[in-house]
């Protein structure tokens, strides 16, 4: 069994699929390294869960909405012992210019909220020389989610999705400062 890459330049090139337990030689042409596949660039977060923070909202120096806040996600498993567990994560969220304007004055701790966006990550010291290091979540759309009165049957209804324009280098750049 093989497979077909696209290298850089237009060239193919086939790589052995077969279990190498099976074969005592391993067919792997020099020019298929892995360094030579053109791999797609993709960032993409999709979560759901409640604002565990009331948002913050600013203007930039340079004029531009912002808007930050922390989601709670929760997950439900089986542990070994067949019981069920479960655990919670946190993210940090930002939500930029128009999109943020809209939702300053609709978003409150507790929140429902279903968000997509891509991951962002920095790092710096500090006047000490500590090092910290900070991912966050750049929201491009946000939906707020209806709540459900307890009891209630069915599911939950969007109460609308705002969608975000691609935010500039400039930006992202005031972001780091």
């Amino acid at each position: 069994m093989s497979a077909a890459f696209s290298l850089r330049g237009g060239q193919s090139a086939e790589r052995s699929l077969e279990c190498p337990a099976a074969h005592s030689t391993h067919s792997l042409r020099s020019e298929d390294r892995m360094s030579e596949l053109r791999m797609p660039a993709i960032n993409q977060v999709a979560l759901a869960g409640r604002l565990v923070q009331d948002p913050e909202f600013r203007i930039t120096d340079n004029g531009t909405a912002r808007l930050t806040s922390r989601i709670a996600v929760n997950r439900a498993y089986r542990d070994r012992n067949d019981e069920w567990q479960e655990e919670t994560s946190f993210f940090n969220i930002v939500v930029w210019r128009q999109l943020a304007e809209r939702l300053a004055d609709r978003l409150e701790k507790g929140t429902p909220v279903f968000l997509s966006g891509r991951l962002r990550s920095y790092s710096w010291r500090d006047d000490d020389e500590n090092s910290h290091y900070l991912v966050e979540i750049q929201a491009r759309t946000l939906q707020v989610l209806e709540r459900i009165p307890s009891g209630a049957n069915g599911t939950a209804q969007a109460d609308g999705e705002i969608e975000d324009e691609v935010e500039t280098e400039s930006e992202e750049l005031e972001l780091a400062a």
